[in-house]
Order: C-alpha cells, then structure tokens, then sequence
C-alpha cells in the first residue's frame, strides 16, 4: 500500500500557524509580484474567488468581504515543509517528497486491518508538532493513493481516506472526470474521449496497448495502476542537471547597475542551490527581456552562453562571467521586465569515495598555486554557506548584489528591480528581527 499525505491550504495553513486570529477566516496568498491568487482558505473558496484569479480584478470583492491577503513568503513555506516532512519521515522511513506540499509514502511494514488508526496518528502528530493540518489518502498504487486523497480532502470526517480495488473503486471511476486521475493532462482526456473513453472506469478497463499508442507509456502505466497494479515505485531524489534562477523585476528598469544587482543576486542562490547538492558548473546562460504586453515599449529579448575552463561552484567566478555576458546583451533605451540564469553542465563533485567517477579537469589549468587558489575558493563558499545557515539569509554576501547600511547591521538595498511583496507576512522562523517584532 502507498499513501500520499497533503498539507491542506497549505499556504493558508502556514500563515494561520503564526496568526491563529486568521482561522476560520476568508484568506488568499498571492504569487510573486502580488499578481494573482495562489492560495486560497476554503473560507475565500466559498465566497467565490477562483484560483489564478488576477488580483486586480478582485480588489473590489476581497475589500467588500474583509478577505485578508498575503504575498507569498517562500522562505517560511519552505521551512514549515521541511518540518512537516521531518514528522513523517520520523514515523515512515521511505518517503519520497513530491512537491513542497506532498509526500507519498511506502506504508509496506503496516499491518492493513490497523492502518486508519496508524494514519490518524501520524496526521494528529503532524498537526500538534506543526500546526499543519494534512489529509492522507492511501491506495495500492501511487495513482490510487493520489485518489484516495482527494477524497480525504472532500469527503472525510478525519481526513483519511483508504481506497482499495473494489466495487467500491469502480463506483468511485465511473463519477469522476478523466482530469481527475493523476498523469491525465486536459488534452490526453480530449483524445481519449475521441475513442469513446469519457470517464476512468472506461479507462481502467481499456486496451493498455492501445492506450500507449494512443498517448504514450505513461498512459499505459496509468491503466495498470487504477487497476491496483504498482508500476511507479517511490522515487530517490535525483540531482538536478541544470539549476534556473530567474524572477520578473517589481518594476520596469533601464538602467545597468540594476541589471547588474538582480543578476547577482539570482547567480547568487544559484550557486547555493548548486552547492547544496554538491555540484559544480562548466557554464552559464543568462538571459534578458522586455514585457511583452506592454505594446506601447520597444520590445527586446536576448540570451547567451559562456562555458567555463575549470569546473566551479564559486559565486565569485560565476558572477564575474555573468556580468560579461551582461555587457554584451545590455542595450540602452529599453524597459527590462525580467533576467535571469541557468547554471550549466553540472557534475557531482568527486569526494574520493568512487573510483569510478572522475571529473575531467583543464590541460590549462595544472600548477600548484591556480589549484590551492582553487581550493581556498572552495573553503570560502562552504563557510559562506554555512555562516547564513546559522546566522539568516545573506549576512555575508557580494557587495555587488548591492549593499545599505542601516542602525544594526548591513543589508541587501531594496531596489526596485525586486519583487513586490506589498503584504508579505514576517520570517516566523528564520529571521530573529521578525520574531522580536512579533514578539
């Protein structure tokens, strides 16, 4: 059996978490920039405000229904899933964490007959060690279990839902919508209707050949799997091949040093997320645009690449070379609304443990003082790392990612360039300032 445990409202929740004043009110979180709706309570559900839903559209009916809203804090949200996934993986050791809010989990070694009680444990334990209130849905394959918990979600007193391959599931398959299975994007449901498939019992009980030919293999593992046959196994996480950091600006800007400072910054977190899974470089590619919907503008758009002689994980380096790739896509008299860059060619680093995996070095970069440079650089950004792991966010950065110095210490400078986050709640647990002003 697998399960699959979903933080409910979960943007919602992790705001209510520190403001309980907020329960059983009308909430909304917005995405970056504060232009739509990301996040809704089910309170702003039933008063009609749809997901996506542009905020500026709807300005008029949250006033009118006293509907708080919120921009989204990602740094809170990111720390609040971690704990929730710290309690289940506490209780489950195979998990495997699908998104910032999910998790599915191998439930193998729990005895059937007493696994309500076992989840209904673990759901209170997560709420009372968390604040987070979850619904689990638990089936004999993964597609199954995602099922099971839109029904926990909808149709539970207490938020746990087992679905088993019965007469059960085929009432269940045929008062659903072909969208409704996980994996069944709105054109797969299109061409399966077009065969005479309008509902997923039909699809259970189709053709899996023909399913395949019709959409792909993963159409085919889908009909095995509503049938309670596990094709998708939990999986491992996999390093990621190439890291993208890039945002749209608060405003529009025209001015290089601007450009400059947002790119660094977002070189910035990706060299951290790069050292976080213990990889190096060989490239960059940066790119730069203008809005595109605003038709009145000169409109704009470029990117390009640069591959580096020696593999790195430095901020130093990768910032340097971002800012020739800069100076060659810059052109004046243009309203930039976004940039950003891909880390390229990632390789793991080798940490002598393999004999297998060796990472090619340069034919030009071989004397001893360019490797001790290369080594100390190495040193510099793991204590970097580690001293804003302890110490919050950016309390050692690069000083070209723009710097303001205020009555307790330096800061990053609020330019322009940066998102806007008009309603953005405090840093509950990672920032000491917010917690004193809340306090």
């Amino acid at each position: 059996m697998y399960g699959l445990v979903d933080c409910n409202n979960f943007y919602v929740s992790c705001e209510r978490v520190f403001n309980p004043s907020l329960r059983g009110k009308p909430v909304v979180v917005l995405s970056n920039n504060d232009g739509c709706i990301i996040a809704r309570s089910n309170e702003a559900k039933a008063i009609g405000i749809p997901m996506g839903a542009p905020l500026h559209l709807y300005k008029t009916l949250i006033k009118q229904n006293k509907i708080f809203t919120y921009s989204s804090n990602y740094t809170l949200y990111g720390d609040m899933s971690s704990r929730v996934m710290s309690v289940l993986n506490y209780f489950i050791p195979n998990i495997e964490i699908y998104s910032i809010d999910e998790a599915f989990l191998n439930l193998k070694n729990f005895n059937i007959q007493s696994l309500q009680d076992e989840m209904f444990k673990i759901r209170e334990r997560i709420y009372q060690w968390t604040g987070i209130p979850v619904s689990i849905g638990i089936g004999p394959t993964k597609t199954l279990a995602k099922l099971a918990n839109k029904i926990a979600k909808k149709n539970s007193s207490n938020g746990i839902y087992i679905l088993t391959v019965s007469t059960q599931l085929t009432h269940i398959l045929s008062d659903m919508k072909l969208e409704d299975i996980w994996g069944v994007s709105k054109g797969w449901g299109n061409r399966l209707r077009s065969i005479g498939i309008n509902n997923p019992r039909q699809l259970q009980q189709a053709n899996p050949r023909q399913i395949r030919t019709l959409i792909s293999v993963v159409g085919e593992r889908i009909i095995y799997e509503l049938r309670g046959q596990s094709c998708l196994a939990l999986e491992e996480v996999i390093n990621k091949k190439s890291i993208t950091v890039s945002r749209s600006f608060g405003n529009m800007i025209n001015d290089k040093g601007s450009l400059k400072k947002a790119l660094a910054n977002y070189v910035a977190r990706a060299a951290e997320k790069l050292r976080y899974q213990d990889s190096v470089c060989g490239g960059i590619y940066v790119f730069i645009n203008t809005n595109r919907f605003r038709e009145r503008d000169l409109q704009y758009s470029n990117s390009a690449t640069i591959n580096f002689d020696e593999l790195t994980d430095s901020t130093t380096i990768i910032i340097e070379k971002s800012f020739k790739l800069l100076e060659n896509l810059y052109r004046p008299k243009y309203n930039y609304k976004k940039i950003g860059v891909t880390l390229l060619g990632l390789k793991q680093k080798d940490d002598g443990s393999s004999d297998n995996y060796i990472i090619q070095g340069s034919l030009f970069i071989h004397n001893a003082g360019q490797q001790i440079h290369m080594s100390r650089s190495c040193d510099r950004m793991k204590l970097i790392d580690n001293i804003n792991a302890k110490m919050g966010k950016m309390t050692i950065f690069h000083g070209s990612q723009g710097v303001i110095k205020n009555s307790r210490n330096i800061k990053s400078e609020p330019d322009k360039w940066r998102m806007r986050s008009c309603y953005k709640s405090p840093f509950y647990t990672t920032n000491w300032d917010d917690i004193l002003k809340v306090s």
